[in-house]
């Protein structure tokens, strides 16, 4: 879709247009239009979103080996538990 917008804008098709047949907003229009400038194709493909894995992890590394050990370590009868 965006690759389809792009080439409408690039066959001077009216911001506006692209806009309806869409269904977006021209600033949506004319942000691809930006990105399509400023890197090609590749600045249109998809994003990978929200955080990486492993960011803002509360335990380290070794805090987690940690507990990872205490649990291999111990049965939950062991630990006062049932389940």
């Amino acid at each position: 879709m965006r690759l389809l917008a792009v080439s409408a804008r690039v066959e001077g098709q009216d911001r506006a247009e692209i806009a309806a047949l869409f269904k977006v907003s021209v600033r949506s229009v004319d942000n691809l239009w930006a990105r399509w400038q400023a890197g090609g194709r590749d600045a249109l493909l998809s994003r990978a979103r929200g955080r990486l894995v492993g960011e803002h992890q509360v335990l380290s590394e070794a805090e987690q080996a940690a507990v990872r050990q205490a649990v291999l370590d111990h049965s939950l009868s062991g630990l006062g538990l049932s389940g």
